[in-house]
């Protein structure tokens, strides 16, 4: 998890895009950058609460989702502002280890949290300045590259920017910004109905 302090919240500001030059980028960031994790398998696994249904916006803005790892099992929850926009930069994130996995998935059945989707994706993971980026393979969907701002800023703007600059210097070949992310772009193929 990577945030930084604005006004006592922990913010998290990233980009996302499809990549067409994976191959080409991987190399040039083994040169340039310092490598901090290598093709890591990563399953994770999203949750609505009953009470309060996630998807019932057309722009989901909220995710509870736990990450399996070889290595941990995390729980995370993101909240997306702005709230219900097509276009989301930045979230309050809030992270923390789980013991027992599967203790805590049957908590969620118990207290009627709905298993809406899984994501599967191997993951490397270099930084760049004060950059993290992550190349993700995603199961099904293909290439991305995920743009952290990891360092302190005095604004999200100020992050963007800092995002923006440095894809732009790694010559990264891009489709379309990806501003819902992996569950919902699922969900998406799926066909699933969002804010129905």
């Amino acid at each position: 998890m990577n945030t930084f302090p604005i006004n006592s919240r922990c913010v998290e500001v990233e980009l996302k895009f499809p990549l067409k030059n994976a191959r080409e980028l991987i190399q040039e960031l083994n040169k340039i950058a310092k490598l901090k994790q290598q093709n890591i398998f990563q399953k994770d696994t999203y949750y609505v609460p009953a009470h309060r249904d996630f998807l019932a916006k057309k722009y989901p803005y909220e995710w509870l989702r736990i990450r399996e790892t070889k290595q941990s099992v995390t729980l995370n929850y993101k909240h997306w502002y702005p709230e219900n926009s097509k276009e989301a930069y930045h979230c309050d994130e809030f992270e923390t280890k789980i013991e027992d996995v599967t203790a805590l998935k049957k908590i969620f059945e118990r207290l009627n949290f709905k298993e809406i989707i899984t994501v599967e994706k191997t993951r490397s993971v270099w930084m760049y300045k004060n950059v993290e980026i992550a190349i993700d393979d995603v199961k099904d969907m293909g290439f991305f590259i995920e743009l952290e701002a990891k360092n302190d800023f005095k604004d999200v703007d100020e992050a963007k920017k800092v995002l923006y600059d440095a894809l732009k210097k790694l010559g990264a070949e891009t489709g379309k910004q990806d501003f819902r992310g992996y569950p919902y772009r699922m969900l998406e193929k799926k066909g699933f109905r969002f804010g129905v």
